[in-house]
C-alpha cells in the first residue's frame, strides 16, 4: 500500500513538472518577435543581378553609353536624392537607391518599354514603373529650384548679365532668353472624341506640350508641360502663372536701355505666333518685309536658334520626350520635368551629350542639319500666323527701336569695311 502511495506521488510530481515547462515554453515563444512573413503567390524566375554588373564590370565609357550621362553624375544626382529614394520593407529586402535611379535613368535616356526594362533588370513591371513615378518625382522635387529656377534671372543686374551672355553668344544684347514649344509624344488620354480632338497635334499624332524658356547657354530657366498638343503655344503660354506675374510687373525690371528715348526692357525672344508685348519681340509679319525689318528678322530667328538647341541636346540625351510613350499623361508630365532637371546639371558639370546621338547634327556628313529638318524632327511647334494679333504700340515702338538699332549697326559694319 505504502508503495503504491509513493508511486502516485512522484507520478504527479513528474505530470505537474512537465505541465510548468510547457507552460513556461508556450510563455516564451509567444514573448518572440513573430517570423518574417513568406510570400505565398508564385512567382516567376527573373534575371537577377543587372546593376551589380553594370556597376562593378562597366567601363566609364560604357557607363555614358548606357545612360548617356558620366558616373560622376549619376553619383552626384545619387547624393542629392538619397534619402528620398530609401525605403524601408518587412518582408522583403529592398531595392537599393543606387539601382532605382539606374532604372528611371534608363527608362528615360532609352523610351525602352516597362516590360523590356522589367525582364532586363529582374524586377515586375509594376515596380518598375513605381521606380520609375517616384524617382521622377525626388529629381524634381530635391533638384527643381537648385537646377531650372536657379538661372532664372531675380534683380536688375541678373538680367544685364543674361543679356550680356545673350549678346555674346548670339548677337542679340536686348534679350535676356528665348521662348519656344515642343510636342512630346503620347498615347492617346482617355476622354474619347474630345480628348483625340484635343490631343491629336498638326503633325498628325498625338502629343503634350512642352512649354519653356532658354537661356543663351542652352539652359532651361523655366518650363510647363500637359497642355494638350493641339493648344496654341500663345494661348498656353497666356495661361501660366509666369505670364501674369510678368504682366503685373513682378518679374522683368521696368526698363534696362533706352534707344531714341524708347525704353527698352529685357526682352524674351518668340516667333509670328506669340502676341507682340513690350517684353516679347516676334519676328515681322510682313508678305515683302523692307530691308531693315528683313535684317531684324535674320537677327532675331539667330538668336532664337539657341533654342533649337537646347530641345535638340534634351531629346538627343532623353528620348523617352522623342519617341511615343505609353505612359500616362501625368507620368509623361512628371517625366519630362525630371528631364529638364537632369539636362540642366548635365550642361552646370560639363556633361555633354556624345556628338553621335545629337538630333541636330546629320551624322553623315557631321554638320548642323538646318533649321527647318531640325524644328520637324524635334517636333518643335510650328508658328501659326493665321492667330497673330497686333501688340500695342508701345511694343510696336521698342521692335521698330530695335530693328532701327540693328540696321544703324549694319550699315556701319558695311562702311567701315569699306574703308579699310
Amino acid at each position: 500500500m505504502r508503495s503504491l502511495t509513493e508511486y502516485l506521488r512522484k507520478k504527479r510530481e513528474i505530470i505537474m513538472s512537465t505541465v510548468t515547462l510547457l507552460g513556461n515554453l508556450v510563455q516564451f515563444i509567444l514573448s518572440q518577435e513573430p517570423p518574417p512573413q513568406i510570400r505565398s503567390c508564385k512567382r516567376f524566375v527573373r534575371n537577377t543581378g543587372w546593376w551589380q554588373k553594370v556597376s562593378s564590370t562597366y567601363s566609364n565609357k560604357r557607363f555614358k553609353q548606357t545612360f548617356r550621362i558620366s558616373r560622376a553624375t549619376f553619383f552626384y544626382i545619387l547624393e542629392a536624392i538619397r534619402d528620398k529614394l530609401q525605403k524601408q520593407f518587412v518582408t522583403e529586402e529592398p531595392i537599393q537607391p543606387e539601382e532605382r535611379l539606374a532604372i528611371a535613368l534608363y527608362r528615360l535616356v532609352r523610351g525602352d518599354y516597362l516590360f523590356t526594362i522589367s525582364e532586363m533588370v529582374g524586377h515586375g513591371e509594376a515596380t518598375v514603373c513605381v521606380i520609375i513615378n517616384e524617382v521622377c518625382d525626388a529629381i524634381v522635387t530635391a533638384l527643381w529650384e537648385d537646377s531650372v529656377m536657379r538661372f532664372f534671372p531675380k534683380s536688375p543686374q541678373n538680367f544685364e548679365d543674361a543679356m550680356i551672355a545673350m549678346d555674346t553668344e548670339w548677337q542679340f544684347q536686348y534679350a535676356f532668353c528665348a521662348i519656344d514649344g515642343s510636342h512630346i509624344p503620347i498615347k492617346c488620354p482617355p476622354g474619347g472624341a474630345e480628348a483625340m480632338k484635343e490631343y491629336y497635334n498638326f503633325k498628325g499624332f498625338y502629343s503634350t506640350v512642352l512649354m519653356a524658356l532658354v537661356d543663351a547657354k542652352y539652359r532651361f530657366i523655366w518650363a510647363s508641360i500637359g497642355a494638350p498638343g493641339n493648344t496654341h503655344d500663345s494661348l498656353y503660354f497666356k495661361s501660366s502663372d509666369l505670364y501674369h506675374d510678368i504682366c503685373q510687373g513682378e518679374i522683368i525690371p521696368a526698363t534696362i536701355q533706352k534707344l531714341d528715348q524708347v525704353e527698352v526692357p529685357p526682352m524674351i525672344l518668340g516667333d509670328s505666333a506669340f502676341e507682340l508685348k513690350t517684353w516679347l519681340t516676334k519676328p515681322y509679319g510682313d508678305a515683302i518685309p523692307s530691308p531693315e525689318k528683313r535684317y531684324f528678322n535674320y537677327r532675331l530667328s539667330r538668336a532664337r536658334m539657341v533654342t533649337e538647341g537646347a530641345f535638340g541636346k534634351l531629346k538627343s540625351r532623353f528620348r523617352i520626350l522623342h519617341r511615343k510613350c505609353e505612359s500616362q499623361k501625368e507620368t509623361v508630365k512628371l517625366m519630362g520635368l525630371a528631364c529638364i532637371v537632369l539636362h540642366n546639371i548635365c550642361l552646370d558639370r560639363g556633361d555633354l551629350v556624345p556628338r553621335q546621338y545629337d538630333l541636330t547634327l546629320d551624322v553623315a556628313s557631321n554638320k548642323r542639319r538646318d533649321p527647318k529638318t531640325v524644328r520637324d524632327l524635334l517636333d518643335l511647334i510650328r508658328a501659326d500666323t493665321n492667330f497673330l494679333t497686333r501688340g500695342k504700340a508701345a511694343a510696336e515702338n521698342v521692335r521698330n527701336a530695335i530693328k532701327d538699332s540693328f540696321w544703324a549697326e549694319k550699315n556701319g559694319n558695311v562702311e567701315h569695311d569699306n574703308e579699310e
